[in-house]
């Protein structure tokens, strides 16, 4: 049985959604095609996958969505302008990335944030790592220095009862889990193993440079042996922020947040001003600028998110003059 809520219409989940065309499970297993009432169609909160939903049945084997019920966390990143959902009721967010060409401290970082400002757990998972085994441990190094407590799984194309094991630990009855990551990073592979079965569609990667190649093209939503729900999802060419709060950019850079209680201005930028905490650390070598530097770009983003373009221009330039301002004050 699946953890459903207790409604009095029949209750389903959403395990496909592709413009209009929907899938849905019953707390029994069954699978439905499922649409939406008109009223939902021209609402501004269309269902998404993962999202639990009532309704009823209709021509024997179709169900029609009536309402969307409450969800417990969201999933979003921005795509330009535009935020954009990626899933619903999500638990736990697996930021797959490979030890390859692929691996981008930066964009773990983005990545922890949007699992952080859904309301999710992330888990790091380091895929591949066989390819670039001399690599290995200065990759974790580097991990480990942004992760601040975050899970790292090490997985290999060559030991599959090992990623098992390392996955399902944290794939309870009561999780909902989503894998994130760019194309070809072994998403749909680790899906796969998890399952114990080919689910997903996977492709070898190239020879000339080891990448893996594009396979997944929509997000569905499985249900494990165990009762746990693993979502597959295609690669995200962009890693947008689209919180308009500071929480999860706090969460995400708790040494820069720490370091800031020091400094001898609250309103301090960390930049130029006198008894900055943060530059002295960096000075003092016990931080890498470079977090200083992917921290003040998330934090403009995150501010950005809220804004259209001519709105963005007026914070820009407030930006500058407020930092020669403060400079001279202090």
């Amino acid at each position: 049985m699946l953890n459903f809520p207790t409604e009095q219409q029949p209750t389903a989940r959403i395990i496909f959604q592709s413009h209009d065309h929907y899938q849905v499970i019953f707390n029994d297993r069954s699978v439905h095609q499922a649409t939406l009432t008109g009223r939902l169609q021209i609402g501004d909160d269309l269902p998404v996958i993962g999202d639990f939903v009532s309704g009823q049945l209709y021509d024997q084997d179709k169900f029609l969505i009536t309402a969307l019920l409450p969800r417990q966390t969201l999933l979003t990143r921005s795509s330009g302008q535009q935020k954009q959902v990626v899933a619903a009721n999500i638990t736990t967010v697996f930021v797959t990335m490979s030890l390859n060409a692929d691996f981008s401290v930066s964009r773990v970082e983005r990545y922890l944030t949007l699992a952080w400002d859904s309301g999710a757990s992330p888990v790091i998972v380091l895929t591949k790592a066989d390819l670039e085994p001399d690599l290995l441990a200065a990759r974790q190094l580097e991990l480990a220095e942004i992760a601040f407590g975050v899970p790292i799984i090490t997985t290999t194309n060559t030991d599959p009862t090992a990623i098992k094991a390392e996955l399902l630990a944290y794939l309870t009855p009561t999780t909902t889990a989503i894998f994130v990551g760019s194309s070809g990073v072994g998403k749909s592979t680790l899906l796969n193993i998890v399952a114990m079965q080919q689910l997903q569609a996977t492709k070898a990667s190239r020879a000339n440079d080891g990448k893996g190649r594009h396979t997944t093209t929509a997000r569905h939503l499985y249900y494990l042996a165990n009762g746990a729900a693993l979502i597959d999802s295609p690669g995200l060419r962009g890693v947008g922020v689209a919180s308009s709060t500071t929480t999860a950019a706090t969460q995400n850079f708790p040494d820069i947040t720490e370091l800031a209680r020091l400094c001898r201005f609250n309103d301090c930028q960390h930049r130029s001003e006198p008894g900055c905490a943060v530059q002295a650390a960096i000075t003092a070598g016990s931080l890498n600028p470079k977090r200083l530097t992917d921290y003040h770009r998330l934090t403009r983003e995150i501010e950005y998110a809220t804004m259209n373009s001519r709105q963005i221009t007026a914070a820009k330039i407030k930006r500058m003059v407020g930092n020669k301002k403060n400079l001279r004050r202090h």
